[in-house]
C-alpha cells in the first residue's frame, strides 16, 4: 500500500468514526476534502522534533492523528482525551468492510498498477 493510499485511508477511518458518534451536526457536515475555508475539517502535517510524524486532522469536536512509522490513528474528544486508537489491521478491516458496502454487487476487474523506474 502506498503513503497516499495510508493516508486516504486513515481520512476514511476518521470520517467513519465521527459518523459513528451521536452528534448529528458533525455527521452533516463533515467533508473529507473541504471545498471552502470555513468548512469545518481540517487537516495539516503533524511535525513532532523536527521530523515529519503524519497528519492531524481536526473538527470542532474531535482531532486525530494518524503516525505513519506506526500507521495509527489516535482520535481525541475536545478535550484532549485520547478516545479511540485504531491500528493498521483495525483501519483496513474497517475501510475494507465500508468499500465492500458500497459496491454494488457487481464485480469489475482491477487495473493493470502503474510501474515506474528507481
Amino acid at each position: 500500500m502506498t503513503p497516499s493510499q495510508k493516508l486516504a485511508r486513515a481520512r476514511h477511518c476518521f470520517q467513519a468514526w465521527l459518523k459513528q458518534e451521536n452528534d448529528t451536526e458533525i455527521r452533516e457536515t463533515i467533508q473529507i476534502r473541504p471545498e471552502t475555508d470555513a468548512a469545518p475539517w481540517s487537516e495539516s502535517v503533524f511535525i513532532c522534533d523536527g521530523f515529519y510524524r503524519g497528519r492531524r486532522f481536526r473538527t470542532e469536536n474531535a482531532s486525530a492523528i494518524w503516525f505513519t512509522e506506526e500507521d495509527e490513528l489516535k482520535i481525541q474528544n475536545a478535550e484532549g482525551s485520547v478516545v479511540a486508537t485504531l491500528s493498521s489491521s483495525d483501519m483496513e478491516a474497517q475501510f475494507q468492510t465500508s468499500h465492500s458496502d458500497s459496491q454494488t454487487g457487481t464485480q469489475t476487474e482491477s487495473p493493470t498498477p502503474l510501474r515506474r523506474a528507481a
